[in-house]
């Protein structure tokens, strides 16, 4: 054999070895990957003017033909029904419909520009490019991903997007389990339902041990310990790490198997199926007082509304909820929750404790890293864990920020955790250097001066909760917020997929799946969504909506995270203009003579506390000089007034329709949204400092509250316009400083 010859022999046996199939298929997704990657945000979106207008129409167009083609391929030699008589006979009926829309369409016209930079008012803006015709096509097929034979392509879409979104949040995709619903509401009742199943787990073991007289059966327990089973109160039971409980179903097959034989699984799930612990089956009442116990769920002052109607719904019962005080930043205050936990009632169990990440009224996070080091000292020192969830809905998506950089796989779980913060804000580097007019009213008529604004989202204690999510149990986040997803779209994502070996519901007419364990070998393989939810039906064009976008903006920081940090920024931009009020706009009013005019009430803005996320909340507060010429709060204004004022500008800086009663939002220059703060959900000793600092007393924050306002910037535009020459957040400044100029000054 030649040279030549042995070449080519060499040749043929490493492409042998070598599947060309995959490896055009890699370079084909580098490249997809490359052109993502490349993609700048603005072209994910259509466009406050409709810039995209022409590729969407098209995009539609194409998807609806397309639609077309298919229904009139299959068989295509099956008869035409609705033949060309009939369609002509249609015709005054189709023009009645023409005239409808025509009317609704015209209704439609005084619906709130979200998509406008002028729109900075609630958690809604842009939806991208991908989720709005991913959502149009799956639309059309109307696919309910409930069962697979009712959503052959969407409901492993649904999968898909599960496994996105839980590796965005930092859970091992391969061992989680998410999934879509309609949003923050049903996902916080989910993982509460979950919870509550996965704790008294162990106490349906203990049933089935001291029914099969097992002995020998132990369960670790939270100090890193062990016991037998039979030993244990249910006290301790419900309170062994939640991880625990969830495959201790498993091990007690694994450890009956020798005796029993495959057997066992059929055996096992029989009786935890009419356990006089299973829930599902027996109830709570018939459980409490089998065991004496009570449940608390812990859960910050600021948490939304939902998790009051998910204890109601649960069965809990509303007055389980223990509101822990917030801190100045509205972040739950950890040592209280602390002493909470080590004090706690021996005739009570903590059914969960929920850490928020971006409050609703003020967009805070609270310290889930600090929630998690109590856990930790609660297992080691009290022998007692709990289930830990995060309520996301708002501020899931800002994990895209964090993913993605490498430094998760690179990180020494030994380094310090400000160490770990300082990494990774080197890495994200979530800052700007910007410039802002300044407007000076003078003697000699008004001056224009610049001051340059270093603008950076930094807060190491925000860093850290978001870098300490994945020790969660369970994340509820909403794709129709920061996710600029169609409505409705939330998710809920589990740490453990093994729960669903716990909840699921048997339909014979939707799934095969049935309900237990049916292996200790082989992981639990999910493969439908429908046995394991709350929820019956549900939209599979909601999955593909999610599917399309995430695929085509992948939640990293190369992609998603690109958009979470321009909206972080801007937020940061719009909290300074406030807090610079004073000096963008000199409120001493001069009239067209240059004279002073007599009487001119002075005013400013303050924000309640700096944003940990997208969010901002301030209030219009009367100012006067004191002895020294500093401005300084007017005392001669009650706080009753001032919920007045802050009340009447918000109400200038929005639309209030009434049913019959519609204004178009054409002449609206902004709008604002409003929260109130209350002393049945705020404690005045949580926000003492924001009252000392405003000059209210307890007293009047007791009887009036306090009337806030609330902007939401999440709308992509804000940078691009800047560049554009168009400063829509300090125009937005601008806009208030006139409103409130005129309500205070006649």
């Amino acid at each position: 054999m030649n040279d030549h010859e042995s070449n080519d022999e060499l040749i043929d046996k490493l492409l042998e070895k070598i599947d060309l199939e995959e490896l055009v298929s890699k370079v084909i997704d580098k490249q997809k990957q490359e052109a993502l990657k490349a993609a700048p945000p603005e072209a994910w979106f259509l466009g406050p003017k409709a810039e995209h207008g022409e590729v969407w129409l098209a995009t539609i167009d194409h998807i609806l033909r397309d639609y077309i083609h298919w229904r009139r391929n299959y068989f295509p030699e099956d008869p035409i029904i609705v033949d060309r008589e009939r369609l002509k006979s249609h015709e005054p009926w189709v023009e009645t419909l023409k005239g409808e829309i025509d009317s609704i369409l015209n209704q439609l016209k005084a619906h709130f520009p979200f998509y406008s930079p002028r729109y900075i008012a609630h958690m809604i803006s842009e939806q991208t490019f991908p989720s709005v015709v991913g959502y149009f096509a799956g639309m059309l097929y109307n696919p309910n991903n409930v069962t697979e034979e009712s959503a052959p392509i969407t409901a492993s879409l649904e999968l898909e997007v599960g496994r996105m979104i839980a590796e965005m949040l930092g859970y091992n995709p391969r061992k989680a389990w998410a999934h879509i619903c309609s949003g923050g509401t049903l996902a916080n009742l989910e993982a509460l339902w979950i919870a509550r199943t996965v704790q008294f787990v162990p106490l349906m073991v203990r049933d089935y041990c001291e029914s099969h007289d097992v002995r020998d059966f132990g369960a670790r327990t939270p100090d890193g310990n062990s016991a037998p089973i039979l030993e244990l109160s249910p006290a301790e039971l419900i309170g062994l790490r939640p991880n625990d409980s969830i495959g201790m179903i498993r091990a007690l097959a694994e450890h009956m198997i020798g005796r029993v034989g495959d057997g066992v699984y059929s055996d096992i799930n029989a009786f935890m199926a009419q356990s006089r612990f299973n829930v599902a089956h027996s109830g709570l009442h018939a459980i409490f007082s089998e065991t004496g116990l009570k449940p608390v769920v812990f859960v910050s002052e600021a948490a939304h509304y939902s998790i009051r109607k998910a204890v109601n719904i649960l069965g809990y019962g509303e007055d389980c909820v223990r509101s822990v005080p917030v801190e100045p930043h509205f972040r739950m205050n950890a040592d209280v929750l602390k002493e909470k936990l080590f004090g706690l009632d021996e005739n009570l169990y903590v059914a969960a404790v929920i850490g928020v990440a971006g409050t609703t009224e003020e967009g805070a996070v609270d310290p889930i890293h600090k929630i998690k080091f109590i856990r930790d000292e609660l297992e080691t020192k009290k022998n007692r864990s709990f289930w830990f969830h995060i309520d996301a809905a708002w501020g899931g998506y800002v994990r895209s920020v964090f993913t993605g950089l490498g430094l998760e796989e690179d990180g020494d779980p030994r380094k310090p955790l400000k160490d770990i913060c300082e990494e990774y804000k080197n890495a994200v580097a979530i800052s700007e250097e910007t410039e802002v007019r300044l407007l000076h009213f003078e003697e000699n008529g008004m001056n224009e001066g610049h001051k340059k604004l270093h603008l950076e989202w930094a807060d190491f204690e925000v860093y850290s909760a978001f870098l300490a999510m994945p020790d969660a149990d369970s994340i509820a986040v909403d794709p129709h917020k920061l996710g600029y997803i169609p409505y409705p779209a939330g998710v809920i994502a589990f740490q453990n997929k093994l729960v669903t070996e716990l909840v699921i519901q048997k339909a014979q007419y939707i799934t095969d799946e049935i309900g237990g364990i049916k292996s200790t070998e082989k992981e639990a393989e999910v493969t439908a969504v429908g046995p394991y939810i709350i929820e019956g039906s549900k939209p599979g064009a909601v999955a593909a909506a999610c599917w399309l976008s995430h695929k085509t903006i992948p939640l990293t920081y190369q992609g998603h995270g690109r958009l979470i940090k321009t909206s972080l920024l801007n937020t940061q931009k719009l909290a300074r203009y406030i807090n610079l009020h004073k000096k963008l706009f000199d409120t001493i009013e001069y009239d067209l003579y240059g004279q002073l005019r007599p009487g001119i009430q002075k005013f400013t803005f303050e924000i309640l506390c700096e944003p940990d996320t997208n969010l901002v909340c301030f209030l219009c507060v009367p100012m006067k000089d004191d002895k020294d010429g500093e401005l300084v709060r007017d005392g001669y204004f009650k706080l009753a007034e001032i919920n007045e004022l802050n009340e009447s500008i918000y109400k200038r800086a929005t639309i209030r329709n009434r049913p019959g009663k519609r204004k178009t939002p054409y002449s609206q220059e902004f709008f604002v949204s409003r929260t109130i703060l209350t002393h049945e959900q705020y404690h005045p000793g949580s926000i003492s400092g924001l009252l000392e600092k405003l000059d209210f007393s307890i007293f009047e924050y007791e009887k009036n509250g306090l009337f806030v306002l609330r902007s939401v910037v999440m709308n992509p535009w804000h940078f691009l316009a800047e560049k554009q020459g168009k400063n829509y957040l300090y125009d937005f400044i601008v806009n208030l400083h006139q409103i409130a100029r005129d309500i205070l000054n006649p």
